[in-house]
């Protein structure tokens, strides 16, 4: 757990307003300028080449496109995305799978039975119980 751990307080027109004004500039900082940048180089590219032009929304595309790419591949440690065929079970390991559910509901069945011929317990009065151990005690 951390000690010094930062709680941020919105409060009133002024907080809200700050909150809006802070989304807004993140938006506009890792969205927006990246896509038209991307926009951009694109059409540059598209003058020299015989490739249509892209327009805002289609540039924001290829930014998401070359944001997602760059966090795949620059992942290190794990892969995100894996492309193999998954283990098959051995025979052995297939039996005790097999024997595990046969137990599992096995033992829900007999689970129900004893729900089903459980009787509810009543309670008893506390006022009943106590006239009885008066009668006893005279």
């Amino acid at each position: 757990m951390k000690r010094r751990t930062r709680i941020i307080q919105i409060s009133g027109l002024r907080g809200i307003l700050m909150m809006l004004f802070i989304a807004s500039c993140l938006a506009a900082g890792f969205i927006a300028f990246p896509a038209i940048v991307a926009m951009h180089l694109w059409n540059w590219a598209a003058s020299f080449a015989a490739i249509p032009a892209i327009n805002i929304w289609q540039g924001l595309m290829l930014w998401a496109i070359v944001a997602i790419s760059g966090f795949i591949i620059n992942d290190r440690k794990k892969f995100l995305v894996a492309f193999n065929a998954p283990d098959r079970l051995s025979d052995d390991d297939m039996k005790k799978v097999l024997e595990r559910v046969k137990l599992h509901s096995q033992a829900q069945a007999i689970n129900s039975m004893i729900l089903k011929s459980a009787k509810p317990v009543e309670k008893q009065d506390k006022s009943e119980d106590t006239s009885e151990n008066k009668k006893e005690n005279v």
